[in-house]
């Protein structure tokens, strides 16, 4: 009986194609809808999830054709087939490697104040960009002509590079990617370190910011898959699991990316199912307490010294008509601007984070009126000749 891991692969890739449409979904809805704060890291990630779409289309059609299984147990059309589909698979995998760890740096770059942290980024950006390209050429020209990769099957007349030239820079490539994930990685620690937070804050933001560890991880889970890949004839099957751990890499890379934008999100779902509850009072008192410019133990004289000052109003002279109008003025001034974690109380050079926040003023004013009705004027000269 003939064995198949194509179903293994499939797998894989449908689950991550699932989680990286709900995270990027979920990242979009924020930056819209909540902070409204779009900008070019989330470009690149939507970039990335359009790649990686298409990097899994690509597998599913491999899959379709024979990746998984003996090579024997498939037909030389299929087999064709399968490895153009690999190919493409390789190079879409590259590009989106690429634009997700672009995308996590931006990030980065927008919340960094010390020009030592924005340096590391730029210099670690400069290392993945030059080596994705030698890679990406490499991968895109190691047969000439280039169809003879996946026409040698049928015959087609060609050559490639050596066998163990490919291998080897793969493998140098997934040292890269893991350099580049720790290092984008763990430089959220050091931005967060030295913030005025309180120890659990400063874990939780490190963590959500350092998921893009987990894709370094599996970068180097490759690494002993590569090795085979010049030296097997069998190659639609022991590329398994190459094609398992090049599906999870970008697909971590993307949710990781995605999941650093949320907690907004987390902490908006928190107010609507814990909504506060404010006392149900008329009083101009109650009013300010809720605003802040009233304490508590105070309302009872403050609607006291009010109500004194309705009753003593009542005593005037019944000529006189009294209107109560209250005007209220309300000026709200808001500021509005990144606010990344919600839980960053101070950043600047000491921290090598810059935070900002929104920041909304509501003033309010009452006043009382009081207008008095004129009556007409008292007839004195029709008095002095009544008189």
């Amino acid at each position: 009986m003939s064995q198949d891991r194509g179903l293994e692969v499939a797998a894989v890739s449908g689950l991550f194609v699932g989680l990286t449409w709900l995270f990027v979904g979920l990242r979009v809805y924020v930056k819209l809808f909540l902070t409204r704060n779009w900008g070019a890291d989330d470009y690149l990630v939507v970039v990335s999830l359009i790649l990686y779409t298409a990097y899994n289309a690509c597998s599913f059609s491999a899959v379709k054709y024979g990746t998984g299984k003996h090579t024997i147990d498939v037909s030389p059309q299929d087999l064709r087939k399968a490895v153009y589909f690999w190919s493409m698979c390789q190079l879409l995998y590259i590009v989106t490697l690429v634009c997700t760890r672009l995308s996590i740096a931006v990030f980065l770059l927008r919340i960094c104040v010390r020009t030592v942290y924005k340096i590391i980024i730029y210099l670690t950006l400069a290392l993945m960009i030059l080596y994705s390209l030698f890679y990406f050429f490499l991968v895109l020209f190691q047969c000439s002509p280039v169809s003879y990769f996946w026409n040698q099957y049928e015959g087609q007349k060609g050559k490639c590079v050596s066998s163990a030239i490919v291998p080897d820079s793969a493998i140098t490539h997934s040292v890269v990617n893991f350099a580049v994930d720790w290092i984008l990685g763990l430089l959220p620690i050091a931005l967060v370190w030295n913030l005025q937070m309180n120890t659990r804050a400063k874990i939780s933001v490190a963590a959500i910011l350092s998921l893009g560890l987990i894709a370094g991880i599996a970068a180097l889970v490759r690494i002993p898959s590569i090795r085979i890949l010049g030296t097997t004839p069998d190659f639609l099957y022991n590329i398994t699991d190459i094609a398992i751990w090049s599906t999870v890499e970008p697909g971590l890379g993307i949710v990781a990316a995605s999941a650093a934008t949320l907690r907004p999100l987390f902490r908006n779902f928190f107010s609507l199912t814990n909504p506060s509850s404010y006392p149900q009072t008329s009083t101009h008192a109650a009013t300010l307490s809720r605003a802040g410019y009233v304490q508590q133990s105070n309302l009872h004289d403050v609607s006291s010294t009010a109500l004194k000052k309705t009753e003593s109003t009542s005593s005037l002279a019944d000529n006189i008509e009294l209107k109560r109008k209250t005007h209220v003025t309300t000026t709200t001034t808001s500021v509005r601007s990144k606010n990344l974690f919600g839980v960053l109380r101070s950043g600047g050079k000491d921290g090598g984070i810059q935070v900002d926040r929104t920041v909304e003023i509501t003033r309010t004013r009452y006043e009382d009126q009081f207008h008095e009705e004129p009556h007409a004027p008292w007839p004195r000269g029709k008095e002095r000749d009544m008189v």
